[in-house]
């Protein structure tokens, strides 16, 4: 198959493209940069943004898995908060209005990124694909993004949406900077510590990808995340005892909110996400626990 990937040069994306080579699929990759060499790429095709030209050239393509975006982390100003949305809502309904304007030569697939915190703060709810999406600023941006990604299906393309949890990984994702803060005697639970995670080791992330791409059985949200979640106190003690330190003392929830502002507060909140289309569609995951998918990444 052909497949074109935005977002390609990051972390996911990188390690998407030398996946799908490996079963013997064609990347197709879209740069901002001119000349981009992305890695594991056969073409690099640009991207636009912004602006009045179409945002990308989706032609020949079997799939399209759209990545790019900005990142969450940072302090969250007003501005950051509007590039976070901009980034995501805005251009992924130019990515898709280049789809339709490609007719009969366009994907028949489109695999866009969302994310677990569509779900919003929820508890010890166990939250799979068919549960209502929640409230506050993650959740809104997911919903407007996955909205513009299904006006894709308006025009007989199927659309999955990739609602992704923390994705652990060598050189890569949430564990670089959590082996720093840890192996620097840092760490330590955020609040009381009860708030779920949702993770996923980065084989399973591109691999469920591909699977979603390659099975007609996948349509509309799926959850990428491993079927254990475990709480953030869970986290701290298995990332500890691996790294063989001590943790911090736990930081109160309003520190962290003093410190991170808006963006503290997404620490604190609780998605106890489980991937049950993924199994359903008879997906094996590599990863089913946390200490073993992180002592792959040490």
């Amino acid at each position: 198959m052909v497949i074109g990937i935005t977002g390609a040069s990051g972390f996911i994306g990188k390690a998407l493209a030398l996946a799908a080579k490996e079963r013997g699929h064609r990347i197709v990759a879209y740069s901002r940069k001119k000349n981009g060499n992305v890695p594991h790429a056969d073409e690099t095709r640009p991207i636009q943004p912004t602006g009045d030209k179409p945002a990308l050239d989706p032609s020949g393509l079997d799939a399209l898995v759209h990545l790019a975006g900005e990142t969450v982390y940072g302090y969250w100003t007003a501005a950051k908060k509007q590039r976070i949305r901009d980034s995501r809502v805005d251009l992924t309904r130019r990515v898709v209005d280049a789809i339709q304007n490609c007719k009969e030569d366009g994907p028949k697939t489109l695999l866009c990124a969302s994310g677990t915190g569509a779900y919003g703060d929820r508890g010890d709810e166990i939250l799979t694909e068919s549960s209502k999406r929640g409230w506050g600023f993650l959740a809104d941006v997911c919903a407007e993004w996955e909205r513009e990604a299904g006006r894709a299906a308006t025009f007989g393309v199927r659309v999955v949406y990739l609602r992704t949890g923390m994705v652990v990984g060598q050189g890569g994702g949430a564990w670089p900077l959590l082996r720093r803060v840890f192996s620097l005697r840092l760490g330590s639970r955020i609040g009381d510590g009860r708030q779920w995670v949702p993770w996923i080791h980065i084989d399973d992330e591109v691999g469920l990808i591909l699977d979603a791409i390659e099975n007609l059985g996948y349509n509309g949200p799926i959850n990428l995340t491993a079927p254990n979640p475990v709480t953030n106190a869970e986290m701290t003690r298995t990332i500890a005892n691996l790294l063989n330190t001590s943790t911090f003392i736990p930081v109160p929830g309003f520190a962290l909110k003093l410190v991170l502002g808006e963006l503290g507060s997404i620490a604190l909140e609780s998605a106890r996400a489980k991937p049950e289309v993924a199994l359903r569609n008879g997906y094996e995951f590599k990863y089913t626990d946390l200490e073993h998918a992180l002592a792959m990444c040490v």
